[in-house]
Formats: structure tokens, sequence, C-alpha cells
């Protein structure tokens, strides 16, 4: 029972992290206040999370207090669930209102319990006694049970008695249906990003390349939030401008529109798995193009050493920490290489320089390529 919510509310997550949160062309079609640009969905995730198990893993109880303890917190719990999914609908606009969840038993029903029992255990209404209760002092065994007097029933004694797997279960029909609700609002998100996503798709080898980097600015702009890969806009800008002068700087240039297709065809696919099978069938008709990731400066350029790997120093380099240890160690090891010498010397001269430095080592890790 709480692997089915679980699995919701991941998915919500996941689609939250992957898209919502990074893309404007999701966020916008929610609520995407400054509220929500805090960790405000992180911490409703996180509350959801830990208290799965007070609901759906219950408690035996040793003692009368235990049972009180273990009834409250029940109640308590999924009053707290009840009003973060009504928040939940209402940042992701499923147009659903308190109004209409209180139309829904699976809704109304726990909640007035709670609100009777816990929220409002003596009530008055302008200073009329309207009703008391409280606990069993002999329950049942899986059962909630207390005693009320109330206005409705001329203060007569009642008492009351509710299943503990039947306030489960309602929790869980309507925790199940309304994250189906919101799944279905995010998919019709996803649906609308995915054709995005296809439009950048066919403009990739069309337009100029300043163009393409200003349309993914607007509407695929996670691309272009990395620095310490030399994608972001200034840079790679920066980097086009000087394309003729030295491969390297066209190797970057290569490197980040392979990445580019990869990414939007990665993008695709993991979209297309949200949908429902009908949907999916027609993405299907659709062939996703077969990406070959070779680079242009190595062509016809044969391993320097079919045995070695240079991963180890190629990853200290890249972090800029003990430069010229890893870069002394390189260049002594392919000293007959001109092509390697030429980039460890552009890198040691521009250290503080991150576009010429990292221009300069995404060539070398071509060249030293196995």
């Amino acid at each position: 029972m709480k692997t089915e919510i679980e699995n919701k509310l991941s998915k919500i997550a996941e689609i939250w992290n992957d898209y919502i949160w990074e893309y404007r062309e999701c966020n916008k079609h929610i609520k995407f206040t400054a509220e929500a640009k805090t960790n405000y969905f992180g911490d409703i995730l996180g509350y959801l999370q830990d208290t799965f198990e007070i609901v759906f893993e219950p408690r035996k109880s040793s003692s009368l207090s235990d049972t009180f303890a273990n009834n409250i917190s029940l109640l308590q719990t999924i009053y707290v669930h009840q009003d973060f999914i009504e928040e939940l609908l209402d940042l992701f606009k499923c147009k659903i209102d308190k109004g209409e969840l209180k139309k829904d038993e699976n809704y109304y029903i726990n909640r007035d319990l709670r609100n009777e029992l816990i929220g409002h255990p003596f009530r008055k209404i302008n200073g009329r006694f309207i009703s008391s209760t409280v606990f069993s002092y002999h329950p049942n065994d899986g059962c909630l049970d207390y005693l009320r007097y109330h206005v409705d029933n001329n203060y007569q004694f009642e008492s009351k008695s509710y299943k503990i797997s039947e306030i489960i279960e309602r929790h869980k029909k309507f925790l199940s249906t309304y994250f189906d609700k919101i799944l279905e609002r995010l998919k019709v998100i996803l649906f609308k990003f995915l054709k995005k996503i296809e439009e950048i798709e066919k403009l990739t080898d069309k337009v100029e390349f300043e163009i393409l980097l200003k349309i993914l600015s607007i509407k695929f702009e996670s691309i272009l939030n990395d620095k310490s890969y030399l994608y972001e806009r200034n840079q790679l800008l920066t980097i086009y401008k000087k394309k003729d002068e030295h491969i390297r700087y066209q190797n970057v240039i290569n490197k980040f529109n392979d990445e580019l297709k990869n990414t939007l065809t990665d993008s695709k696919e993991n979209i297309m798995a949200f949908f429902e099978e009908e949907k999916r069938e027609e993405y299907q008709k659709v062939e996703l193009p077969i990406l070959k990731f070779a680079d242009s400066s190595s062509k016809n350029q044969k391993p320097l050493n079919k045995d070695r790997s240079y991963h180890y120093e190629l990853g200290k380099l890249s972090t800029k920490r003990e430069f010229e240890m890893y870069a002394s160690f390189l260049k002594k090891v392919v000293e007959k290489d001109e092509k390697v010498a030429i980039e460890i010397e552009n890198m040691r001269n521009n250290i503080f320089n991150d576009i010429e430095y990292y221009s300069s080592y995404y060539l070398l890790r071509n060249i030293l390529k196995n």
C-alpha cells in the first residue's frame, strides 16, 4: 500500500526536479511564485515521505497511553497530508479547490473525525457549547473509539467507533486519487515541453549558432547553466567567435552541439516514458535520430598508447589542482606529440581564464583519448 503511494510521489518529485525546476517552458504552466522557487516543494515532499510510515505502518499499542498517542498521530498526520495535497493541487494549477475536496468522502470523513476528536475536543460557537469528546478508556482492538456529547443529539452520550483499517484505506484512496490528478496535469505540461523539444531539434542544424543559443536560453536553458563545461551562453558566444583561430575552439562548439543533440534525445525519451500507452504510441511513429558523437578534431588520429589511460591525470587537470605535476607528467610521457605540448602550454598560460584553459583541456582530452 505504502509503496504504491510512494512511487506516485517519487514520480511527481522526479518531474519537478528534471523539468519543472529546470525549464521556464515547464514552470510557466504552474504557480511558480517566489515561494515555489525556494525549498517549498522539497519541504512538502520531505514531510510526506517521512510520515507515510505513521499512516501505513501503524504501531502496536502496549498501553492505553500508547493507543491514544498512536490514534492522535494517525489522525493528525492524515490532516496535514490533506493540507499538503490541497497546496500541491494549487501549485500545479489542477483547478481543484477545497470546496471540491469537501465533497470527497475519502477527505471529509477522516477530516471531520480529526477535527472533532483532536482539533476541537471541546467546542463552543459564540459562547454556546456545541460538543465535547474524549477517547474511550476501553478501546476495541483495531478500532478508534471515543465518547461524544453533541448538541445535535441533545447532548446525549454517544459511543463512536471507527475501524483504523478503514481510516487508512480512505486516506490511501485520497492520496492515490489526487496524486493521479497531479500526474495527469504534469503529463500535459510535459507533452507541451516535448513539442518544444521537437521544434528545437529541427532547428539545431538550420539556424546560426547565435540564434540557436538565443532559442535555447528561452526554451531549453538548462544546458546553458553549467559554466564549468563552457556551456554558459556568453562563454559559448566568445568561443564561437574564435572558432576559426584554432581547432580547440571549434572542438568546444562541436562538443556542445553533440551534447545538445544527445540531451534533446534523452529528454524526449524520458518524457515519453511518463505518458500513457496510447500517447506513447503516437510518438513511436516518429523515428528518433541515431546520433554518432565522433569528434571532428580527432578523425584519422591513432591513439597515442592503446595500453595507457590518462583519465586520472586528466581528472586532476580538470580541477586545476597540482597543475604543474600532472601537466609535466603528460608532457613527458607524450613528449613526441607537439599538439599535447601546445595545449598544455596554453593551459599553463591561462590557468585563470576558463575559456582558454578548458578549450585546451577538452582538445587535450580528445588527443589523449584511447
